[in-house]
């Protein structure tokens, strides 16, 4: 388990961690709000333990915890002295905004970003039809491209002023972590914050 350093009450797994319930229990979580993922925009307001679709979900229930699953998108957990959050991004995920969509759902002024493990510039291979869309967060090596996710996210901390920290773990060449693109699995590991 990887523990926020910035957000008291916020944890990243590993993939040894088999079942949110395993997170739950080692939290003291009573309740857990999680997400049916699938690499969208959409940011819910939630009251009550369920599953929702949606990629970004944030609530001010003190006994509802928020799960994030991810193998090589970013966990991103956020906290406000009002609110807590969890949003699962991808590229597709940076490229229409979630995280400025979810971002004014808080007070930026009192706002804590943290990101968990996921697939990083060493190793986050795109084609050109991605990296036309992230020109300043490409790098090529060897004739190929690698975004840096976590930079976007980096430099709108700068731009609004919030507190983000940013796990240096690659999903992809550590193998303590699920990666769908090193091996096409479906597990996940898992990102948890509760109040």
């Amino acid at each position: 388990m990887i523990e926020s350093k910035l957000i008291s009450k916020a944890l990243f797994s590993d993939k040894s961690v088999k079942s949110v319930n395993n997170l739950k229990d080692y939290a003291g979580i009573e309740y857990i709000a999680s997400m049916n993922q699938t690499h969208s925009d959409l940011v819910t307001f939630v009251k009550s333990s369920a599953v929702y679709d949606s990629d970004g979900i944030y609530t001010e229930e003190p006994k509802l915890g928020l799960v994030v699953k991810t193998a090589d998108c970013m966990p991103i957990l956020l906290s406000d002295k009002k609110r807590i959050g969890a949003i699962h991004s991808g590229w597709r995920g940076l490229k229409s905004n979630i995280l400025e969509k979810a971002i004014k759902k808080f007070d930026v002024n009192e706002l804590s970003i943290s990101i968990g493990p996921h697939a990083q510039s060493c190793c986050y291979e795109v084609k050109e039809d991605v990296k036309k869309y992230f020109n300043d967060y490409t790098e090529l090596r060897d004739g190929m491209f690698f975004l840096n996710m976590s930079k976007v996210l980096k430099d709108l901390s700068e731009k609004e002023g919030f507190q983000v920290e940013v796990s240096s773990i690659c999903t992809i060449c550590n193998s303590s972590y699920n990666s769908y693109r090193e091996n096409k699995t479906t597990a996940r590991q898992f990102g948890v914050i509760w109040k």
